[in-house]
């Protein structure tokens, strides 16, 4: 080795005589050879990496995030000392991203693979001319790596719009550079990057639920065939037995399956008839796996929407068919709604209640009279009497009432419709007695029914697009003060509509969840009515392999 140093002593000064800058770096390199290097050494090498930090195709963080982020620190190294040594913030940055699947992300989307490669070859070969240039790469990879890990965890990994045009919420901004500037100046990455979960009590039981599936081992399965019912025996008995987790044996479909497989269709948006017919079987025959992404999807979509609800506020699950009211200090109240059909979906958003409408007049939506009411019209003149409907043209002061009998139907362009029509207060008023009036422009709102049939059925996606609410009137008492609830109930004993304007507006938010544990933290799946799922399972697949390439772009 002695001589080995000699040597490139030697012509180390033999080229500095001859001026060559090319043949100097390379004895440099000969030099440094089973030596450990300097700090200067590993501070310039991670400058020449911020040079082209980041690649401009990858996502988040940019180059300027990550060059932003290391300049607030003098471009000093995050990860290791300033020799280069490994310690516990770097096996604690490790820690955080193998255990992203805790909170349904993939660990392998940052890096993890590549990072515990670097950190080996750090440990293993501490000195030589790549030790300077190994303890870089970490430090910049890990960085970006925890950049990304926090974005996604804070906001999610894709924005909602490029998965559906119909959900319109905005998740709250995070200023994750600032969170994890202060995670590193503390040393406690763990607990600072626990405050970007989102901070809903939902979010938190959605993620044990996680923890449980990832846990089980796999389910069993039941094979295709008729029916069972209370009394059938056999080898498919067996199986189904051992699904809902009572004893294979005996094989027989007695009243103890049955409470299971009532419970197990309660939980799965199903009638509760305690018979497998073709939907229990098939929701039975769900992989674990697949239930597993299903909760992930469900995950990501709690970082999609704002991080306070509001005091008292208002959720509406589109897919559960379910309103519950939160109020500080006191227990959660719910109650069944019905939603949108799957071709007249719900949109997904949040608002605000501002008024209640007592008596309310229905001014049917112009898709509805097009779509409904014209083609009975123009079979049948007099079919807006049966409904008690009334027509008008014009707006404001220019509004007048006309006689439907009086107009040709069939002439009348469906693509330029000139009429509104309106239906009075009455038993056959689809808005029931009471009218929740938000402020949103897609024309939705909450309100009563006079079909309360509707409310016992498991599938409720039955509406236009608004939201029934099977108790309107406690909704309604819930929300007012008692000068409210007063003129509400002396409204309520007449016939006339009438506003009473909400002195606190409430917040609502309506939401989509085919995955989310109750307060008995159960955990439910409903049917993806609206097939929100696979669109959004393929846009995380794209932002995955995006992440995978600017992650490898970035190592070398």
């Amino acid at each position: 080795m002695a001589k080995r140093v000699v040597w490139a002593s030697i012509l180390l000064a033999t080229a500095c005589g001859r001026g060559s800058d090319s043949m100097t770096s390379r004895l440099e390199s000969l030099l440094s050879f089973g030596k450990a290097p300097t700090p200067v050494e590993i501070r310039s090498a991670l400058s020449q990496q911020l040079q082209r930090a980041g690649s401009e195709s990858a996502p988040f963080p940019s180059r300027e995030a990550i060059r932003d982020f290391y300049a607030k620190r003098g471009n000093r190294l995050v990860w290791t000392d300033e020799e280069g040594k490994l310690g516990g913030d770097a096996a604690s940055l490790l820690g955080v991203l193998h255990r992203a699947g805790e909170d349904g992300l993939d660990p392998g989307d940052y890096a993890i693979d590549h990072l515990e490669a670097l950190e080996q070859k750090m440990r293993e070969d501490p000195k030589g001319a790549s030790a300077a240039q190994r303890i870089a790469d970490f430090d910049l990879l890990g960085t970006t790596a925890l950049f990304r890990f926090a974005s996604d965890l804070a906001t999610g990994r894709v924005h909602p719009s490029e998965v559906e045009s119909d959900w319109h919420t905005k998740a709250t901004d995070v200023d994750v550079a600032g969170i994890l500037g202060a995670a590193v100046d503390q040393h406690d990455l763990q607990h600072v990057v626990a405050k970007l979960r989102p901070p809903q009590p939902g979010y938190a039981q959605l993620r044990d639920a996680l923890a449980k599936l990832q846990a089980e081992g796999a389910w069993t399965s039941v094979p295709p065939g008729r029916k069972l019912a209370r009394g059938a025996v056999g080898p498919r008995v067996a199986r189904l037995r051992e699904r809902l987790g009572a004893p294979p044996s005996p094989a027989r479909f007695d009243r103890t399956i049955v409470g299971l497989v009532r419970r197990f269709q309660g939980l799965h948006g199903i009638e509760p008839d305690g018979v497998v017919g073709a939907a229990t079987l098939d929701a039975l025959n769900v992989p674990r796996e697949e239930r597993m992404r299903q909760v992930e999807l469900n995950l990501e979509r709690w970082r999609w929407i704002p991080r306070d609800f509001g005091d008292p506020h208002i959720l509406v699950n589109i897919a559960g068919f379910d309103l519950e009211m939160e109020q500080q200090g006191a227990d959660s109240w719910r109650t069944r709604v019905v939603a949108g059909k799957a071709f007249t979906p719900t949109p997904v958003f949040s608002d605000r209640i501002v008024a209640i409408v007592v008596n309310p007049h229905w001014n049917v939506p112009e898709s509805i009279a097009v779509n409904e009411y014209l083609p009975e019209l123009q079979k049948n003149r007099k079919a807006l009497a049966k409904e008690d409907l009334r027509l008008f043209q014009g707006s404001g002061d220019k509004e007048r009432e006309l006689d439907p009998e009086a107009i040709d139907w069939t002439k009348v362009d469906p693509e330029h419709f000139p009429y509104q029509f309106r239906q009075d207060p009455g038993k056959k008023n689809p808005l029931g007695r009471l009218k929740f009036d938000l402020t949103n422009g897609y024309h939705v709102y909450l309100h009563d029914t006079p079909a309360g049939g509707v409310f016992g059925r498991a599938d409720r996606g039955q509406s236009h697009g608004c939201i029934r609410v099977q108790d309107a009137q406690e909704l309604a008492a819930r929300i007012m003060d008692d000068d409210a609830k007063e003129k509400m109930l002396e409204a309520l004993a007449q016939d006339e509509e009438r506003r009473i304007e909400l002195k606190k507006r409430i917040p609502v938010h309506i939401f989509y969840w085919t995955a989310w544990v109750d307060d008995a933290e159960n955990l439910h799946f409903a049917p993806d009515v609206y097939d929100f799922d696979p669109p959004q399972q393929a846009a995380l697949e794209k932002v995955s392999r995006k992440a995978d390439t600017g992650a490898i772009a970035l190592y070398h």
